[in-house]
């Protein structure tokens, strides 16, 4: 039996972790949750310290550990036969891409493993979330958010998983308690067991 792998996907502030705790009484699976501010914290940066626009080599850094802890996250789970919920997804390629150019898409994508990540998602199920100017909120940690810089990546991250062949849901709902209802009735049309 395969194993069932969620992501939820998209720019900062369009409420994936919020989803993923609304998520956590119906799902028995693990829960893998806030990736990024992991990686902040171990780097004991502030947002001003990885600001694209004046610390550019910082915010490639910060993206190139994210994603190498999302591949070691999956295969870790993947080998113990686990099923799991992830808070982000191809999201460090398309915040590199937005922020800083094609150079570093190009480093990112070269990082050991990224090319056979990215060709496993496409047996995952991912959920591109589309930003909703009602979640939009400046937690002091991410980047500042804007409702059209928001969108902007969002449509750049429905265009990347497409030229990957990667299959993805993509959520409009604002209201939480359609979205949750969405994720867990396509859950329950491949993955029935990991229903509680």
């Amino acid at each position: 039996m395969s194993t069932c792998r969620i992501y939820l996907s998209g720019a900062h502030s369009t409420g994936k972790t919020t989803i993923l705790n609304d998520l956590k009484p119906f799902l028995n699976v693990q829960f893998e949750e806030e990736i990024a501010r992991g990686v902040i914290r171990k780097f004991g940066w502030q947002r001003e310290d990885f600001l694209p626009e004046t610390q550019p080599e910082n915010f490639l850094k910060l993206n190139e550990e994210i994603i190498r802890r999302q591949i070691q996250t999956e295969e870790e789970n993947s080998f113990m036969s686990k099923d799991f919920i992830a808070d982000r997804c191809i999201d460090p390629l398309i915040y590199v891409h937005t922020y800083i150019g094609d150079e570093a898409l190009r480093k990112l994508r070269e990082i050991p493993g990224v090319l056979e990540w990215t060709d496993r998602l496409k047996t995952a199920f991912i959920f591109v979330i589309k930003p909703q100017k009602e979640c939009i909120v400046d937690d002091g940690v991410r980047l500042s958010p804007k409702l059209k810089e928001l969108d902007v990546f969002h449509n750049s991250i429905l265009r990347e998983y497409k030229l990957l062949g990667i299959p993805v849901f993509e959520i409009t709902e604002l209201d939480r308690q359609k979205r949750k209802a969405f994720i867990l009735e396509k859950i329950q049309e491949r993955f029935p067991s990991v229903l509680i």
